[in-house]
């Protein structure tokens, strides 16, 4: 941990173009420590390591170089477009994409080698459709977290949906603001 920190620190003041002496100077500790620090032959303080991340405006997790666990997504999709948009709404909320699919056949078959958390599912598409596809994941994958997010308005089609268990659903066309609400409500 030592040699993360320091390899950190020393990036950070780089970037920065910062001397040792200046960030000493900032921090009001001597040059002596920051290079012991950037070494990996000492570690700051919970304190200093505060203000440190205070200094170059990270957080402590990112100083320290912990991620937090970010939710594991697959967007399903038919349309190119429509998996574009909500990967890059999902990875500007934390979120990491570990797959896209373009019909529920493909995304059945990469369940079975990958782990998600969540799963962005349209309905209509190609070969096995969303509700069917839903039927399986509920059936084989229960913790596994689905929101729909369709152009389908049809109440029978949504009731269905919400019988089988989704976390959500997204009328396309969205606004990102629509999906963020609905990764915040599950």
């Amino acid at each position: 941990m030592n040699i993360t920190v320091g390899k950190k620190i020393y990036e950070l003041r780089k970037g920065k173009d910062i001397t040792q002496e200046k960030l000493a100077s900032e921090l009001g500790v001597s040059v002596a420590a920051v290079s012991k620090w950037e070494t990996g032959n000492s570690i700051p303080d919970i304190i200093m390591l505060c203000s440190i991340a205070d200094f170059f405006d990270i957080s402590t997790d990112e100083l320290l170089g912990r991620s937090k666990n970010k939710r594991k997504v697959i967007v399903v999709d038919d349309v190119q477009f429509i998996r574009d948009s909500l990967k890059k709404i999902l990875i500007e909320n934390e979120c990491e994409i570990i797959g896209e699919a373009s019909d529920g056949k493909e995304l059945l078959d990469m369940l079975k080698k990958k782990k998600a958390d969540l799963i962005m599912l349209d309905i209509k598409m190609p070969r096995i459709d969303g509700i069917s596809a839903l039927q399986h994941i509920k059936k084989d994958y229960p913790d596994i977290k689905i929101i729909m997010c369709s152009a389908v308005t049809d109440k029978a089609i949504i009731d269905s949906a919400i019988a089988l268990g989704v976390s959500g659903f997204i009328t396309k066309p969205f606004l990102p603001n629509t999906v963020i609400s609905s990764l915040n409500m599950i």
